[in-house]
């Protein structure tokens, strides 16, 4: 126990100090839980875990929020997922419930928040995005890998109102691809791990997963929303492609991780790759096409030859 509550704990707690490589970390935090979870499950480990976890976090993060946020993003979906997964759930349907356990309970707090302050929260809210926003801005401004010219700064500050606004309208599929590549990236390595260290596991991981076909169809709706020219037509067809496309990044995932497997690539290479995702996010982008066009070329060969859709798990 006490390692799974260190290990979640350091994991979720480097978003305080090293934001940017913080919140990849953060991403693994519920992964030891899940693994209490199963290896003693008649104990309940996984739940005791998260309490001491919960607690710790708050310790060290000195504030109840911190608590909050390890218990939406990392405790209580941790405990799900290894719960799910001893039961043998296939992996889109895990992902499914833990994104949803999330949602759920991160509304859940808002909404309580929302009635305890009298809609005051919001407006707290509102203010820390505006922060974060104006802090981020600053410093892309300030170590922007090509040269700005001070007449174009200067326009850029002038529409960092309107820039904030637009960032505000494409937040809810940022916090839905959150939600969506933790719960994978839980069950995901939840999975690896079982499979490399028992040889009973009856699962078969991302490496042989895959989406129904028929979901590459939204893809197409969101891509058609962005060439209406309507702003709030645009701002869906944003956030629309912001989640199916986290989505075909868990297909793509899977289509590297089957070709490390064939090729017997070790564990540097999966160091160097995080390495390479934390230096430069835009790496998931190609991850996610290679999942979208694994729709056509069907890279593993998986599916059916008279059936182009299923999912196997």
């Amino acid at each position: 126990m006490l390692l799974a509550v260190s290990t979640s704990s350091a994991l979720f707690l480097g978003v305080t100090n090293y934001p940017r490589v913080g919140v990849f970390l953060a991403l693994f935090s519920g992964v030891p839980l899940a693994l209490a979870q199963i290896s003693h499950h008649r104990q309940q480990l996984g739940l005791g875990a998260m309490v001491l976890s919960g607690a710790l976090v708050e310790i060290l993060g000195h504030s109840p929020l911190w608590l909050v946020f390890y218990l939406a993003w990392a405790g209580m979906s941790g405990v799900l997922t290894g719960e799910l997964v001893r039961r043998h759930y296939p992996i889109s349907k895990i992902v499914a419930m833990v994104s949803l356990q999330i949602a759920g309970f991160t509304s859940f707090i808002i909404s309580l928040a929302y009635f305890k302050t009298s809609g005051h929260i919001l407006q707290i809210l509102q203010k820390s995005f505006s922060d974060s926003f104006h802090l981020f801005l600053a410093n892309y401004l300030k170590n922007s890998p090509t040269p700005i010219s001070p007449s174009d700064m200067v326009l850029i500050k002038q529409m960092e109102p309107q820039l904030f606004q637009s960032f505000l309208a494409i937040l809810p599929g940022f916090l839905l691809s959150g939600i969506i590549l933790t719960a994978f990236t839980q069950v995901s390595l939840v999975d690896e791990f079982l499979m490399r260290k028992s040889s009973l596991t009856t699962r078969k991981g991302i490496s042989r997963w895959y989406l129904p076909d028929q979901l590459v169809f939204v893809f197409i709706i969101a891509l058609a929303l962005l060439a209406i020219p309507h702003d709030l037509t645009r701002m869906l067809g944003v956030n629309f492609l912001l989640v199916i496309g986290t989505v075909y990044i868990a297909q793509g995932a899977g289509v590297i991780t089957s070709y490390t497997k064939s090729r017997s690539f070790g564990l540097w290479f999966w160091i160097v790759t995080s390495a390479f995702i934390m230096l430069q996010p835009l790496i998931l982008i190609m991850l996610s096409i290679v999942g979208i066009l694994d729709v056509w070329l069907d890279f593993r060969k998986l599916r059916p030859q008279k059936e182009s859709t299923g999912e196997s798990d």
